[in-house]
Order: structure tokens, then sequence, then C-alpha cells
């Protein structure tokens, strides 16, 4: 068997099994003689490589990625989710993508995360922005004339994304939440300079290959010859980047100012004995930014967010604070220019959260979706964003910060376990809206989520009885349905993303322990 593609074509020589055989002598009727001189050479399986893939996140992100494919029918969906603190890969996927066990019709045999470099659009600003702090060439409270720009003379004349039309004087914090074209053009082509900035695209790594241990890997190009030219690059256009390469970068400002190696492969052992033949660790390869500069963009990046002027509103996380930044790249056409048409654009996001220490960096990138007259370019983005961060960053059991609570009052679970359930049930009222009393019985055996819990008020409690059968889970969160089967023992596997419409054990059953349960859930809106 020999690997054609990803990660079995890396591994091929670790992954290759031989074949064993046996030799002995024998008489000319073929029978085995009594002292045989027997050589045995024992089947050789191939080792164990194991990736830092996590199963669940690349299960949310798989499901979140099929929805927005069947909805929206795009070009091409790029996403990746990484630890910025590791350079770990924690999720990858493509649409198109393909069974590797039928490769019958393949549409797409490229990794388009790593493969695939094309003009980012102003997910690059994160970057021009970061430069200009670093160099301490940037006041943000300054004030710029937005709209229109022109390098020279004779240049061509770049515009705000609003037609150009701008929104007057305001300042460049303002114009990083506005995604103004203009800020990026002034910073770096006069408060940076070519040369600066030129150096700084090199320091993020921006023009060269990530490294990352998979085939197939491509860089960009970026052109700076002209004026013209590197100002659209400052923006994100005229210049091409991979989308690994963004993520590469993208981990200095999560990881206060460390670059981070990103990898897949995280060990390699023996079959036989388990003993570990290759290992790989944390690698940090440069750090372009300091840790000040990279809290001030992620700043930045949490008011495109939650700043009525931002432009990435509609990803907001429920639990989370989340920093980001939206982009909306031109495609460009065979033989020169660009497409035109409010579909044919590469919609992104890059974020990370939560936004002050960062568990989570993800990117993701859908082309060319078929959209509603009352549909925007980042509804089918931020649907998987905010999908498969939201249900990562729980399901890794990271706190909700509070930041992201929106001021919503909390109250403390008490601990009513020594009370009956119906007084204990009627204690929770008075503080909670939904309890829910899981069984029949008269005492109570435990109480979900944790007693000393810190909640709002419309958040589920369960009162598990002495005597308890499955729930009826429709409406339930992924979170509660992982609080159950966790306390429960069950083994579970979920199917989509949002709450609960089906579920596998029948409402009323008897729960037995390491149960199988299946839910399917959709969004509210399904």
């Amino acid at each position: 068997i020999k690997g054609i593609t990803g990660i079995e074509k890396q591994m091929q020589k670790y992954l290759k099994e031989k074949e064993g055989k046996i030799s002995y002598e024998r008489d000319k009727y073929g029978t085995k003689l009594l002292d045989p001189n027997q050589v045995m050479k024992e089947p050789d399986d191939g080792e164990n490589v194991y990736l830092t893939i996590d199963q669940k996140i690349q299960t949310f992100l798989e499901d979140a990625m099929s929805q927005v494919d069947e909805q929206y029918s795009p070009e091409k969906i790029m996403a990746g989710v990484m630890d910025p603190d590791t350079g770990q890969i924690l999720a990858m996927s493509n649409r198109p993508s393909y069974n590797p066990n039928d490769l019958g019709e393949v549409e797409n045999w490229y990794n388009d995360l790593i493969a695939y470099p094309f003009e980012p659009g102003s997910t690059m600003k994160m970057f021009t922005w970061a430069s200009a702090i670093e160099e301490g060439v940037y006041d943000g409270d300054e004030l710029y004339k937005s709209g229109r720009y022109q390098v020279t003379e004779n240049s061509s004349t770049i515009g705000d994304h609003n037609n150009g039309e701008g929104w007057g004087m305001i300042s460049f914090n303002e114009g990083f939440q506005r995604s103004s074209n203009v800020a990026a053009s002034i910073l770096a082509y006069e408060k940076l300079g070519p040369d600066n900035f030129k150096k700084y695209l090199s320091d993020f790594h921006l023009n060269q290959k990530s490294g990352i241990d998979l085939p197939g890997e491509k860089t960009g190009s970026f052109v700076l010859d002209k004026p013209i030219e590197q100002i659209t690059t400052a923006f994100g256009q005229g210049s091409t980047v991979a989308p690994i390469q963004l993520m590469t970068a993208a981990t200095s400002i999560a990881n206060d100012g460390k670059m981070m190696k990103p990898y897949i492969l995280s060990k390699i052992s023996s079959s036989k004995d388990g003993e570990i033949i290759k290992e790989r660790s944390p690698e940090v390869i440069g750090e372009p930014i300091s840790k000040s500069t990279a809290s001030q963009v992620r700043d930045l990046m949490g008011q495109v967010v939650t700043s009525e002027n931002g432009t990435g509103g509609k990803f907001k996380l429920d639990d989370f604070s989340l920093a980001g930044k939206t982009g909306t790249a031109q495609i460009s056409k065979p033989g020169g220019g660009y497409m035109t048409g409010r579909e044919n654009y590469t919609f992104s996001f890059m974020g990370m959260a939560p936004k002050d220490d960062p568990e989570l960096l993800m990117y993701v990138a859908v082309q060319q979706p078929d959209l509603d007259n009352t549909e925007y370019g980042s509804d089918p983005v931020s649907h998987i964003v905010k999908t498969v961060m939201e249900n990562s960053l729980h399901y890794l059991d990271i706190k909700p910060d509070e930041e992201s609570q929106t001021k919503v009052s909390q109250v403390k679970l008490p601990d009513v376990t020594d009370l009956s359930v119906e007084k204990a049930t009627s204690r929770l009222k008075e503080n909670f809206n939904r309890v829910e009393v899981i069984g029949q019985g008269s005492e109570v055996e435990k109480i979900l989520p944790e007693p000393g819990a810190e909640l709002v008020k419309n958040q589920r409690v369960m009162v598990i009885t002495d005597q308890p059968t499955m729930p009826d889970l429709t409406g339930y969160s992924l979170r509660d349905v992982h609080r159950l089967a966790e306390y429960f023992g069950f083994n579970i596997e979920t199917m989509g993303n949002g709450y609960v419409t089906k579920q596998s054990i029948a409402p009323g059953s008897e729960i037995k322990e390491e149960g199988y349960l299946v839910v399917e859930l959709a969004p509210p809106e399904s």
C-alpha cells in the first residue's frame, strides 16, 4: 500500500507494513523435515502515527462546513483551528473534499488551506497595524481623511469599501474597526515606509512557507515594486498568501508576540512495544512583535467584533470574547482585472478567543457562496466560526470570560442535595427559570452544573433524582448534553450544531451506564 497524499504520503516510511515470511527445508514430496532449519521473519505492521487533530473539534468543523456547503454551494471553503500557544493543528478541512476510500470522483486533490495562495483581503490589515504599532509610528487617536487615497500623482486611486465615500475624518483606531483601505495605505506607505513595511512582512514569515509537516505546501508571492503595489498589499490585494501562512503569522498576535511553527504530527511510536520513535514539541520561529503590541492588536480586533462601527458584529460569541478581522477579497480574472458581482469574492475571518488569552485561533474562507438578496458574504463564514468556536471552547472546558457576559447578572447555584426533590426544585426556581427534574425519585442524587457555579437566570439546571430516567433532550444545548452524558457515563456522538432535535435513547427510558447516545442538533432558526 502506498500513501497518495496527506499524512499517508508524508508518513509513508513509518506507516508502511511489511509481510512476514517463513522458510524451512522439505523433502521432494514437500514434506517438512524433522530438523528443517526453519527461519521465520515476523511481519512488520508499521508504526503508530499520532496527530494533533482533536476528533471532537474536527467533527464540529466538518459538521458546520457541511451545513454551509449544502446551503450556500460555494466554490471553496477552507478552514483550520490551531492552538496558538503551541502551533498544534486541532482541526483542518476543505470543500470540495473527497472520501479517501473512494477515489473514483475527486473534485479537488489539494489541501487548500496549505496549497491555495490567494489575495487574502482585509485579514492582512492586522499585520499592517501590528507593524505600525511595533515600529512606534502608530497613534490610534490621530485623525485622517477616509474615502480615497492616491499614493502618487500618476498612480491609481484606491478607495474604501463603501464605494470610496469613506466616513469623513476618523481615527486610525476607527479605521481598523471599519476596515479602511485608506488607513492601511497611509500606515504602510507614509508611517512605516516601503522598506520597513517589507521588513515586517518578512518578520511575520508571510513571504515563506510555514514549514507545516504536510506535503504540498505552497507559498504566495508579494508584489512590492511600485508604490501602488505596496499600498494594495497593506490591505490584502495584489499579493498572495496561503491561509496557513496567515494563521502562522497570527499566532504571534495571539501568543504575546511569539510566532509558532504549525504542526500536525504529534508523535510516532513502535507498534510492537509502544516506544516513542519521534515526538514533536512546540517551536518558536520568530518574535515579530512585542507582548504589548500583540495585546494592542487583540484589543483592536476585539473592537471589530463589539464596536457599532465594526465589520465583525455577526461573529460575536455568546460566552467568550472574540478578537478577529474580517476579509472580503476580490478574485482575479484570467488575463487581468477582477471579477464583479456581490457573490464573486472570497469572504474570510481570522479570529482568536478568548481575546485576552486566546486558547484557539481559527481561520475560515468561503469563496463565491450563493447568496439571497437579504444575505451577506459574512453569513456563511460567521456560521462556521461561531459554531466551531463556541462549541470547542466549551468542550475544552474554557471558562467564559467576564467581558463576554454583557453585564448579565449571575447567581451562585446553591447546594440543595440534602433536600427533597420537591423542596430542592422550589428553592432553585426562586433564581433560575429552567429547572428540570430528571426521573421520578423523591430524593436528590445530583445537581448539574455543580453547586457553587455562577449561572445566569436562563441557564438550565438539572436535578437528578434517585430514580433517574432518560429526559427529553429537545432544546438542550451541546454543553447541557455533555454534562448529562459525563454524569451518566454515556458514550456520546453528536450530529450537527446548535440545539438538540433528535435523540437515540427515547425519553423515559431506563438509563444504563456506558450507554450509547446519539443526538442530532440544529441551529435555533431551523
